[in-house]
C-alpha cells in the first residue's frame, strides 16, 4: 500500500479507507473536499508520456458508455504532483463487491448475477469496435445501491494494460491466471469476447464453490485434458450446472453470447423455464424406464407385432433359429 489513510490526494480527496489493490494500483474510499461527497478512486501506477496518452484516450471512448449493470466513472484526472498518475473518480458502492458472495450465496441470487453480468457484458460486447473487459472476477463486479451488480474497470484495452504491465515491472497476477480461457495459453491470442463468457463462467463456479475452478489454473487445464468443472447436484439445479459448463466450454464458440445469456438468466430470474441455449441432447433412459414393448391385448393385434426392440430373449430366440436355418441350408447344398 502505497498511500495511507488520513492523507489528501492531489490537493482534494481525503483518503478515508483502503479498498483493495491489484497490478495496477489501488482502490480507496475517499471524501471530495470541495463537494463532501463520498467517491471512490482508483489510483493507477505511473505511466509514460505515451501510455498516459493512450489511456486517456480510451477513457474518453468509454465515457459515454450507458448501461444500469456499468459502473460509470465520473471523470479521469492526472495527479501531476505524483508522477502524472492517473486516477478514476467513481461513484462508491458501500455494499462492496461480489467477493462477499464467494462460497455463500443462492441459485436465485446467482441467476441475478449471471443476468446482470451477461446483460453488461452485451453492451460492452456490441460496442464498435468491441470492448473486451478482459478481467471478469468477482472484484470487478460491485453492488450498486438497489442491489444490481455493476462491471467496474472496463475500457482498458489489451495495448494499454501491457503498458501498465511493463510500468508495474511484472505480468499477470495468478489470480486473474485463474479467470483466463484455454485461448490464452496458446500462440497467436487475441481478446476475444468468448474470453469474458469464460472468465463468467469461472467466476460463476467460485461463487457457488468458494473455490476456484481447476485448482486456479484457468483454461490451461482445459488445454491439458482435465475434466470439466462441475456444482453438485444437491446444492444447484442442472440448468445452473449446464450454463456454467457452457460457458467454461474449451472451444469459444461453443460458448454463449452474452446477449443470448442475459436473456436466459432473465427468465429463471422471473420465474419462467427458457428454451436451453445449449445442444440438443439425446435423453438416455434406461431400457426398465422405457417401455419399448407392450403385449398385444387381443390374437388379431398379434398378426401385426412385431420382434420387440432390446428384448434380450427375442433376439436369442430369433438369432438361433437363424442359425438352425443356416445350418440346414448349408447341409442341403452339400448334398448330404
Amino acid at each position: 500500500m502505497q498511500y495511507i489513510e488520513g492523507a489528501v490526494f492531489d490537493g482534494r480527496y481525503l483518503l478515508k479507507e483502503f479498498k483493495g489493490s491489484g497490478s495496477f494500483g489501488e482502490v480507496w474510499l475517499a471524501v471530495d473536499q470541495q463537494t463532501d461527497i463520498e467517491v471512490a478512486i482508483k489510483i493507477y501506477i505511473a505511466m509514460d508520456p505515451q501510455g498516459l496518452k493512450d489511456f486517456i484516450k480510451e477513457f474518453k471512448i468509454s465515457f459515454n458508455f450507458n448501461h444500469p449493470n456499468l459502473l460509470h466513472a465520473n471523470y479521469l484526472e492526472v495527479c501531476k504532483d505524483d508522477n502524472n498518475r492517473p486516477y478514476l473518480v467513481m461513484p462508491y458502492c458501500p455494499q462492496g463487491s461480489a467477493s462477499k458472495f464467494i462460497g455463500n450465496i443462492s441459485e436465485e441470487m446467482l441467476w441475478i448475477f449471471i443476468r446482470d453480468v451477461a446483460s453488461g457484458l452485451a453492451y460492452l460486447h456490441s460496442q464498435e469496435p468491441p470492448i473486451i473487459h478482459q478481467d471478469i472476477k468477482p472484484d470487478n463486479i460491485l453492488i450498486g445501491p438497489n442491489g444490481d451488480f455493476m462491471i467496474t474497470d472496463f475500457g482498458i484495452s489489451k495495448q494499454v494494460r501491457s503498458t501498465l504491465r511493463k510500468s508495474a515491472a511484472q505480468v499477470s497476477s495468478s489470480g486473474t491466471i485463474a479467470y483466463m480461457g484455454p485461448e490464452h495459453f496458446v500462440n497467436g491470442y487475441s481478446a476475444i469476447r468468448a474470453s469474458d463468457i469464460w472468465a463468467l463462467g469461472a467466476t460463476i463456479f467460485e461463487l457457488a464453490m468458494g473455490d476456484l475452478p481447476f485448482c486456479g489454473y484457468g483454461g490451461s487445464m482445459l488445454n491439458h485434458g482435465a475434466d470439466m468443472a462441475e456444482l453438485p447436484e444437491k446444492d444447484f439445479s442442472r440448468d445452473l450446472n449446464k450454463i456454467m459448463q457452457l460457458c467454461l466450454s474449451k472451444n469459444t464458440w461453443d460458448r454463449p453470447v452474452a446477449e443470448k445469456l442475459a436473456e436466459y438468466a432473465a427468465m429463471k430470474v422471473k420465474g419462467l423455464t427458457p428454451q436451453p441455449i445449449w445442444p440438443e441432447e439425446e435423453e438416455k433412459e434406461s431400457i426398465e424406464n422405457t417401455p419399448v414393448y407392450e403385449e398385444p391385448k387381443n390374437s388379431n393385434d398379434k398378426k401385426e407385432s412385431i420382434a420387440p426392440k432390446n428384448n434380450i430373449t427375442s433376439w436369442l430366440i430369433v438369432g438361433t433359429l437363424g442359425l438352425v436355418t443356416g445350418i440346414i441350408a448349408a447341409l442341403c447344398t452339400s448334398g448330404l
